[in-house]
């Protein structure tokens, strides 16, 4: 089984999505889905492509452009609470705007609902591999 760790440079990022998520792990694992657009923000963090059938209860989803939003609002959040604005911060978000995004994250839709959908995993199952591939040439 794989499980991602702990980010050091998103750690408040993601400890938030795992919170608003109700998720068991100290990273959460990202993907795509089959047949919807994708967007990475051209990083890739490996050179694997890794193609799962992971069974629906394991899978969340959220708005790619939500969670884009979501990480940029954290910068105004009180650093003890993620959820309430800091109204020391000089920002034009607003606490409405935070809220609606955590919102957003938390309800999960059918795929199709999406614009462009990522897929949250606490972890990878070795039964769920259907297939790899190296997407760049590595020397070993």
């Amino acid at each position: 089984m794989y499980r991602a760790y702990k980010s050091i440079s998103f750690a408040r990022e993601y400890q938030a999505l795992i919170d608003i998520l109700g998720l068991s792990c100290e990273c959460p694992v990202f993907g795509c889905l089959k047949y919807h657009k994708k967007y990475s923000g051209g990083c890739v963090s490996s050179s694997v492509l890794l193609t799962l059938n992971v069974p629906k209860q394991f899978v969340k989803l959220t708005e790619y452009k939500v969670w884009a939003d979501f990480m940029f609002y954290l910068k105004y959040t009180r650093k003890d609470n993620y959820t309430k604005m800091d109204m020391t911060s000089e920002t034009e978000i607003t606490q409405k705007q935070l809220d609606a995004a955590i919102h957003a994250l938390k309800t999960q839709k059918v795929s199709w609902r999406y614009e462009v959908p990522q897929v949250i995993l606490e972890e990878i199952r070795p039964e769920w591999l259907v297939k790899y591939e190296f997407t760049k040439k590595e020397k070993w």
